[in-house]
């Protein structure tokens, strides 16, 4: 990645509870510790799962596009799965964040001139609006059920915290949302395997399965795999679908040849 392109990207450090880095809430495929390592590899604790959280008042859908989204409900919605997001919580660094981005579709490149949010009130949560890119940042408020590290290497304090106990703390976090597609629609294929990956790997570390049955499997049927080379099939074969993600979003096996060819440099500048 240029130097260029890093400073163009849109970065709000401050906007997190987070003192060391952006606190990131996963809720698709990046429930996958091994794609974000793919992803965010500048700083290995970027891809790092550091808590299970919880976003409430949403609900967790496949979009028109084909891939995971969020939607706000009305504040009186009761309290039930279907009102309820379960997420990972990543603390990412600027270049990891930037390196996101890319991958989903909030790059300069897609939206060149982003336009300020015009309610001041509103600008904390929702610094822009979407415009041209496929998801926009929003900065929200989650409730941590589980840390899975030390929340004060965070600059959070959370009284008589223990390895691997429950806690319910609040926090502010970067939510990538598609505002502008917010209706059901049909599943990607490529993405089945993908989020197949990444509730398998979450589940492990304490999603709750029975969330994802409840919500998730109603879209994602469970057999379709990913493989290593970024392709995803049934236990029957892989079909010749690289697991990219839409339009000219990156695949990650042209991401893993990219890095055994080049080793860890700038992944942007292998794309064009």
């Amino acid at each position: 990645m240029s130097g260029e392109d890093y400073h163009r990207s849109i970065i709000h450090p401050g906007l997190t509870t987070s003192t060391s880095g952006t606190f990131y809430f996963a809720y698709g495929s990046n429930l996958s510790i091994t794609q974000m390592r793919i992803r965010c590899d500048h700083n290995p604790d970027s891809s790092r799962p550091i808590a299970l959280a919880r976003l409430d008042v949403h609900s967790w859908i496949i979009c028109q596009r084909g891939y995971a989204n969020v939607v706000r409900l009305p504040p009186s919605t009761p309290t039930n799965d279907a009102s309820t997001v379960w997420g990972l919580l990543y603390n990412m660094s600027p270049e990891d964040e930037s390196r996101l981005d890319l991958y989903e579709g909030h790059d300069p490149m897609r939206n060149s001139d982003p336009v300020v949010n015009p309610d001041p009130e509103g600008q904390v949560e929702r610094p822009y609006l979407q415009g041209n890119w496929d998801y926009n940042k929003q900065y929200l408020a989650v409730t941590v059920t589980k840390w899975l590290v030390d929340p004060t290497d965070f600059g959070v304090e959370v009284p008589n915290w223990q390895p691997e106990s429950q806690h319910q703390t609040t926090v502010r976090v970067l939510v990538y949302v598609d505002e502008v597609r917010t209706k059901p629609g049909a599943i990607n294929w490529e993405y089945i395997g993908r989020m197949n990956r990444g509730i398998r790997e979450s589940v492990a570390l304490g999603l709750p399965e029975s969330w994802v049955n409840a919500v998730m499997r109603k879209d994602i049927p469970a057999g379709v795999e990913v493989d290593d080379d970024g392709y995803v099939g049934t236990a029957d074969g892989y079909v010749e679908v690289e697991a990219t993600e839409a339009q000219d979003h990156v695949a990650e096996k042209e991401v893993k040849e990219w890095h055994e060819t080049n080793g860890h440099e700038s992944v942007q500048e292998g794309w064009r």
